[in-house]
């Protein structure tokens, strides 16, 4: 009885094969089970807010103006300063097309007054078209008002950016930053990925936050 070389070799990488694609499923299977854990991971990475708010002026930086308009009008009712700036002089495409010139900035300060804050309160900074030019923008305005401490409002999983380009702009100039989030009526924290916005949010910021580690 003759045995076919080829068949002989065969054997032993059909089950190296067989091996591979087991583990493989299993890797697969371990992941799926535990894919809202890791989802929820990636967005709670995203935030990092301070949970104090005193400061001598709140900035609300541009970008949904709604949700840090609204959130800005809340800090100032609460007492953490008695003024707010906001940010921001990109004009929104819908304003655009409809032939009206309203920066992020006064779109965020009709939305804060909207929501309750009084009007001579909130006072329009428009300036900046990123984060990186607001930073720019907000240090020189700080330290020509002589604040002392200043609080950022912005959308939670866009925290951790704008503290890390916060605190590089404002190193040295004695001037202290706190980051507030405002919540997103768009989506939940920890339900980001079953909404289209919660999507685009975190998968901008994380984009965003490679441009900024390699630009600056």
């Amino acid at each position: 009885m003759t045995h076919d070389p080829a068949h002989t070799e065969q054997a032993p990488l059909r089950r190296r094969l067989l091996r591979r694609s087991a583990v493989l499923f299993v890797l697969a299977l371990l992941i799926w089970t535990v894919r809202f854990p890791i989802l929820r991971g990636l967005g709670r990475f995203l935030i990092h807010a301070d949970t104090e708010c005193s400061a001598d002026a709140i900035y609300v930086l541009g970008g949904s103006p709604y949700d840090r308009g609204t959130y800005a009008a809340r800090l100032l009712q609460d007492g953490c300063a008695q003024i707010a700036y906001t940010t921001g002089s990109n004009i929104p495409s819908a304003f655009m097309a409809e032939g009206r010139i309203r920066t992020e900035a006064d779109v965020t300060r009709s939305a804060a007054v909207q929501a309750g804050a009084a009007s001579g309160s909130v006072l329009p900074f428009p300036y900046g078209t990123s984060t990186w030019e607001e930073a720019a923008g907000v240090l020189y305005h700080s330290r020509a008002l002589g604040f002392d401490t200043i609080a950022l409002v912005t959308t939670d999983f866009h925290t951790r950016r704008v503290r890390q380009v916060f605190q590089q702009r404002f190193a040295g100039s004695g001037i202290a930053v706190r980051v507030i989030a405002a919540p997103s009526s768009d989506y939940t924290v920890d339900e980001w990925f079953r909404s289209e916005q919660g999507l685009l949010m975190v998968n901008n910021e994380y984009v965003k936050t490679l441009y900024y580690a390699i630009t600056y």
